[in-house]
């Protein structure tokens, strides 16, 4: 598993034009995806190719103006003759709850138009897209889009097909495969935990064993140890989510009332073997 996720991680994705040689390439380095902001961070580099370029110095031969639907630095500018740089922007993130956790998903859109050229003489040019993606805590997956939803007015959205000028992708934004799997181990270890606890308040409970400081050593130690192994899964969910409700509620529900069912059973044999070593004294 780990080669598979090293495999899909070190292959970022095209997209967009790739047949026409003059054309403009976005370089999408994502960076992170924060749920709790809805936002994606990412980095945007614009390059060109072709005979957009100068063949002596490599470099573009007109300003390119680059459009998206980011949330800041919605337009980034590569000028003439100078060497492109990474631009850091942001993305909404779509259509997803994160106390869903850890099976929480979502969506978030790229839209992308390249002009190139100085005021009215401006003009569209094909894109390219790269997608990149290094946050080893989500997997991203961009596909792109043949049409766009188009609102006019008050009227229902409905769509056309995509311009030739246009760039749009939606991608799906799903957590790792490792961090799923490190999430359902702890709730499946806090359920241990849990019939662990049962255990040895039935083991103490049966036995008539009293005030068996052993076992309430073991509940209390237990009682406290759930809540940093709950937040030791990665993503920081908030209280509230799925992992809670399946697991962790459960856990410390089970262990409290154990713990304080030993504790008064075992005082209250306590106070029967003191009564009747008294009663036995006399």
């Amino acid at each position: 598993m780990y080669w598979l996720e090293h495999h899909k991680t070190r292959h970022p994705t095209i997209l967009g034009d790739t047949a026409n040689p003059d054309h403009m390439t976005v370089t999408v380095l994502i960076q992170k995806v924060d749920p709790s902001t809805a936002r994606v961070s990412a980095q945007l580099e614009l390059k060109g190719s072709g005979s957009l370029l100068d063949e002596r110095t490599h470099e573009l031969k007109e300003d390119a103006t680059l459009t998206s639907n980011a949330v800041t630095n919605a337009t980034v500018v590569a000028k003439a003759n100078e060497r492109p740089e990474f631009v850091s922007t942001e993305f909404a993130l779509r259509d997803g709850v994160i106390t869903d956790y850890p099976l929480d998903s979502y969506t978030t859109n790229f839209f992308f138009r390249v002009k190139v050229g100085d005021g009215t003489d401006q003009r569209a040019v094909p894109v390219r897209v790269v997608f990149d993606n290094i946050d080893s805590f989500f997997k991203v997956a961009p596909q792109q889009e043949q049409t766009v939803e188009v609102h006019q007015g008050g009227a229902e959205a409905k769509k056309v097909a995509t311009p030739q000028s246009l760039f749009a992708a939606t991608a799906s934004v799903k957590r790792s495969t490792s961090t799923v799997m490190f999430a359902v181990f702890i709730m499946v270890f806090m359920w241990c935990l849990t019939i662990a606890a049962l255990i040895a308040a039935w083991y103490t409970a049966s036995g008539r064993l009293g005030l068996f400081w052993s076992a309430l050593g073991f509940l209390g130690t237990l009682l406290f140890a759930l809540i940093p192994l709950r937040n030791a899964v990665p993503g920081d969910p908030p209280i509230g989510s799925l992992i809670d409700f399946a697991a962790f509620f459960i856990a410390e529900g089970v262990v409290s009332i154990s713990m304080i069912v030993t504790v008064l059973h075992g005082y209250h044999i306590e106070i029967s073997h003191k009564k009747r070593k008294a009663a036995s004294d006399d």
